[in-house]
């Protein structure tokens, strides 16, 4: 059976995120299970644009959908700095008693307390889920505290569900990038590989940079991207708790 939403959640992967507003805005259906969760990638989608207004204006804050709830709980938390602090409580919270329901919810909840450098309280957000974005999630968490071996078991398993996977190529890509200096270009051919197939996009560019720059290819990496999105380059970097002399 075709995968009718695997261009909105494909470019949205791979921050292509216009091109995932695009199709989600002209994906008519009459299952409801697919408008969510075309609904789910289009705001999260307008939140990575810097539009978290958007599905605050357009989720309602009663909705009963698990998935939309968190999404409209992230658009708070990047909309609102008065209510970061208690939307933070409340996400320990639900780590702490096990109380998240969906995968969309962990993933969510993780990308907040990693963006909170919460890193542990992240993984345990996303420790009981098993489907490949909550494995990403994982992987991205356990490289940004350093544990690059368990990551590599996450992208084990997230090949053995679908090696050939949007999430798995950059799972993997990500693990090589902070491994043997020897393996790092890798990273950078699996970087290029999607960008042929699917297009670029600025995170492609973006973390193409990021694996010059660990090569100390400082031309390439300045080719790659505009001085303002280096600067989002080094600014990944940090966030992985690594050091970059440039």
């Amino acid at each position: 059976m075709a995968d009718k939403l695997f261009s909105i959640r494909n470019y949205f992967f791979l921050g292509s995120y216009q091109s995932c507003i695009g199709e989600a805005l002209k994906f008519q259906t009459k299952n409801e299970e697919e408008k969510q969760e075309k609904d789910v990638y289009l705001y999260r989608a307008y939140i990575a644009q810097g539009q978290a207004f958007i599905p605050l204006k357009e989720i309602p804050a009663t909705t009963k959908s698990t998935d939309l709830a968190a999404v409209r709980r992230y658009a708070e938390f990047r909309n609102n700095p008065a209510a970061k602090k208690k939307i933070l409580a409340e996400i320990q919270e639900d780590v702490a008693s096990k109380n998240i329901k969906s995968e969309i919810a962990a993933v969510l909840a993780a990308t907040i307390l990693n963006e909170s450098n919460l890193s542990e309280d992240a993984f345990r957000a996303v420790s009981r889920f098993d489907g490949l974005e909550a494995r990403a999630s994982k992987v991205f968490t356990l490289i940004k505290m350093n544990k690059r071996k368990l990551a590599i078991g996450e992208v084990k398993k997230m090949n053995q569900i679908d090696e050939d996977a949007t999430l798995s190529q950059l799972a993997n890509a990500l693990v090589t990038s902070f491994g043997a200096a020897g393996k790092v270009k890798d990273a950078l051919y699996i970087y290029s590989e999607m960008a042929d197939k699917y297009g670029r996009t600025t995170d492609l560019e973006m973390h193409q940079a990021v694996v010059s720059v660990l090569t100390q290819d400082y031309a390439a990496a300045e080719e790659l991207l505009e001085v303002r999105n280096f600067e989002e380059a080094r600014d990944v970097l940090k966030r992985l708790g690594c050091e970059m002399t440039y």
